[in-house]
Formats: structure tokens, sequence, C-alpha cells
């Protein structure tokens, strides 16, 4: 049964503007008691005008923000008539009605021109429950529902964009895989190698076609040309601050095994068919995973073999490069990253 209150809501905001216009125009309050329907006692009206009064404050805060036109102030002022418009919503004694609804999301509105979305009508649960009106309830609950289905139907562009990107690096050589959630893992690299290695079109003009010619001549990938650029920015020159020496940097036990020596090393010819041999050797070692061999290429192949067994011992699974990438040293872990920017950056994608 409906309280007296409830019976008496409908003429409530007639009564309470009402009330307000006398107190407005003549500057003091007139009597109101003589207003108030039988069974409605003064509190309720009492009550009913404080109410009055701070939706009427909330309506002049928006409408002092629309009407602001310095953009900085706007802003300020469009923040405050929304904050206040969410202590009217969680106030005690708050009113449910549509007019209610529609004041909060004019503010709601007016805020998010200025400073971007608000979450879930920046409304928190208890705030919603003050409102207390099962209509409007079903109305947000309707806002909520068509929110939903948008950040679902979001969500699944998003994962069919990432199962396209899967599919075309799929489709690509084995040695420029990278997966999904190593992409900021190889953007890192990128911005090494396009500070570093993108003003090298004189070198690759000299030594790509002979390099690329000795990698086919042993049935190789003719991609791994791009160690030669990671390891020496294509330098027949270069000596590292460990020993290591030419373009494909072959450290002095290395190079014996070989056929290299202190001259030869540095012949671009020379060392790039040892090279060729020995990436040949590494690609047999890890059964054609070049992933692996590039990282042996790096640190060892030894040192992979040992990290890939035990990684197949504790998880059941066939190593690769990005599921031990983590145990093996830091400089590995960055190297196969860094083959596969130097990839991107010089042409190969």
């Amino acid at each position: 049964m409906p309280t007296a209150l409830q019976t008496f809501r409908p003429a409530l905001s007639g009564l309470a503007l009402c009330a307000l216009g006398v107190l407005s125009a003549t500057g003091a309050a007139r009597p109101v008691a003589a207003a108030v329907p039988a069974g409605v006692s003064l509190s309720d009206t009492t009550d009913a005008l404080g109410w009055a009064r701070r939706v009427i404050d909330v309506r002049a805060a928006i409408a002092a923000a629309e009407a602001e036109l310095d953009p900085l102030a706007r802003a300020t002022a469009a923040a405050a008539a929304f904050r206040n418009a969410r202590a009217l919503v969680a106030s005690p004694g708050a009113r449910s009605d549509r007019a209610l609804r529609d004041l909060v999301l004019r503010a709601q509105s007016l805020y998010e021109v200025h400073h971007g979305p608000a979450n879930a009508l920046a409304l928190g649960p208890n705030e919603l429950a003050g409102l207390r009106g099962d209509a409007l309830a079903l109305v947000l609950e309707d806002e909520l529902a068509t929110a939903d289905l948008a950040a679902a139907a979001t969500a699944a562009a998003v994962e069919a964009a990432r199962r396209a990107e899967a599919a075309r690096r799929a489709e690509g050589p084995s040695h420029l895989y990278v997966p999904l959630d190593a992409d900021a893992i190889l953007e890192a690299q990128a911005d090494l190698v396009r500070r570093r290695f993108t003003s090298l079109t004189r070198r690759t003009r000299r030594h790509f076609p002979a390099i690329e010619r000795t990698l086919r001549r042993h049935n190789l990938p003719t991609d791994l040309k791009y160690v030669a650029v990671i390891e020496s920015a294509l330098n027949p020159e270069a000596v590292s601050h460990a020993g290591a020496e030419g373009m494909w940097q072959f450290m002095p036990e290395t190079q014996a095994d070989y056929g290299l020596d202190s001259l030869t090393v540095r012949d671009p010819a020379a060392s790039t068919d040892a090279a060729a041999r020995y990436l040949k050797r590494l690609g047999r070692m890890f059964r054609g995973d070049w992933q692996l061999a590039l990282a042996a290429y790096n640190c060892g192949p030894g040192r992979v073999q040992r990290i890939a067994r035990a990684y197949t011992a504790e998880t059941g699974q066939a190593a690769t490069f990005w599921a031990i990438r983590d145990r093996l040293p830091q400089e590995t872990q960055d190297y196969v990253p860094r083959f596969i920017a130097v990839a991107e950056a010089l042409g190969r994608r």
C-alpha cells in the first residue's frame, strides 16, 4: 500500500517550486501549512522543499557550465556540476524519477566533453542504490547491457585482428616468427635498429649480393645475411672488445675450426663462406629451428642445448626460442628480436 509521501509525490515538484517562487519574489517565507493536503505531514513538505532546492542548485550549476565561454573555466565548471549531480544522487532522501536521471546524464555528458568517458555513468553501486527507482534501474541496466554488447563486439574485433596478425606471421619464414605477446619486445629492438642500422644502404648494396650467393650455394635462407648486420654493421674490419673479428665476428678459437686466420677473417668472401658453414652446422644441430640456431650463434650452441633440454625435461614440450628466452643471457634474449627487426627495417617485410 502506498505511503502518504508516495501518494503526494506527483504533486510534490509543483508544490516545491511554488514555495520557492514565493521565497524569491518576496524575500520572506510564507506559511505553507495551509497548502498541505490531508495525510501529509509538515516534515514531509519541508523535506520536499530542501530536495527541490538541491535539484535547482544542480540545474543552475549545469547551466552555468554550459554558458561559460572560457574553455578552462568551462571544463572546471563541468566537473563541479557533475560532482554536484553525483552528490545529489547519493544524498539521503534522494528521489527517483526520470527528471533526475535526465539531470544526471546531462551533467555526465557535459563532463565527458571535457574530461573523457565516465565509467558506467560514474555512479558506484551505493549511488545507484540511492536512486531507489525500479524504472531507472531498468533503464540503467538496458544501457549497461548495450554497453556490454558494444564492448563484446570490440573485443571480438580485436581478437579477430590478433588472429589475422598471427596467421600473417605464421605464413612467413619461421625464423621471422614473433608471438603476439612479444610485440613490445620486437618494437624495442626496432627502435634501436632504426637508430643504428637503417643508414647502411651503401654497405648493403656492396655486400648483400655476394652474401646471398654464398648462402644459396649452401642451401641456407638468404635472410641469414642480416646476422652480419647485427654482428658488425657489415664492416669487414670490425673488432669487438671480446676479440671477435670481421664481418661475422668470429672468435679466435672458432676461426681455426673454419679455416680462417688473422687475415682471412677480415676478407668478406672467405669469412662469409666460413659463416655459412657454421650456420649450416647450427641449423642441423637445432633441427632447422633457425631462431634457436641464431641464439646459439650468439652465446654458443652448448649453452642453448643445455637450456633447451632442461626446458623439455620440465615441461614435456619442445623448446623454442620464445619459450626459453627468459632463461638465456640478456644479450641473447635481444639477439633474435634484433635480427627480426633488422630484417623488417631493411626490407624483408
